[in-house]
């Protein structure tokens, strides 16, 4: 077809072209309607399947049992009071852990000085916003005393999940009163350890971030 032609057909039809009429309602959110689940067993095979490792019980117990399997070494974490354990941080600490300081100095080099400390971080201890049963995905949101680096540096990342955080998917937990997503300056979302591929398709974990992630479930 000539393009004179072909051009001409384009222009009458974008003429005789008509938009749909649209609601004057808000239709509000889109969640999912999903049937229920446990939400709790369903997190626990979607984390399992992406690697991950949940831990049910007493909380102390199973941070106690993570660095037996794995010995002390330097730990970066939350503060006390924004984690949902008390003495979390007491138990690395008490196990023979270097507790490593979050904050991040205003003055270049001080930064320069602090960043190569995170080299040797094993541990980093970290709360969640929430958790997907349908991804096994947890939300972490960075902050003061919350500090970023805690989720993305060290080789062992572990998480305290408060049971009552875990939605069926991230729109269930982003229409709840108490979510605050936008508010954030941080937000991320870690689905499993971190993981890459070579060209030959094989998967390492632990290139770019953490190469284990461990979620204790804390009962609601």
């Amino acid at each position: 077809m000539e393009r004179e032609a072909f051009l001409s057909r384009v222009r009458s039809a974008i003429d005789l072209s008509r938009l749909p009429e649209g609601s004057d309602t808000d239709p509000g959110p889109l969640v999912p309607d999903l049937p229920p689940v446990d939400l709790v067993e369903r997190f626990a095979n979607a984390l399992e399947t992406v690697s991950g490792t949940l831990h049910v019980g007493e909380g102390l117990a199973a941070i106690d049992h993570i660095i037996e399997r794995y010995s002390p070494g330097p730990l970066l974490a939350w503060d006390d009071g924004e984690l949902p354990i008390t003495g979390a941080s007491q138990r690395f600490l008490d196990a023979g852990c270097g507790l490593i300081d979050g904050t991040v100095p205003s003055s270049a080099d001080g930064r320069v000085d602090h960043q190569r400390g995170y080299f040797d971080v094993k541990y980093g201890l970290t709360g969640a916003e929430a958790a997907f049963a349908e991804t096994g995905s947890i939300v972490v949101r960075s902050g003061l005393g919350r500090p970023r680096m805690a989720s993305l540096i060290p080789l062992i990342h572990i998480v305290l999940l408060p049971e009552d955080r875990i939605f069926r998917s991230p729109m269930h937990w982003l229409t709840e009163p108490g979510s605050d997503a936008a508010g954030a300056a941080n937000v991320v979302y870690i689905t499993g350890p971190s993981r890459t591929a070579d060209i030959e398709q094989k998967i390492t974990l632990g290139v770019h971030g953490p190469r284990e992630l461990h979620v204790i479930l804390v009962p609601a």
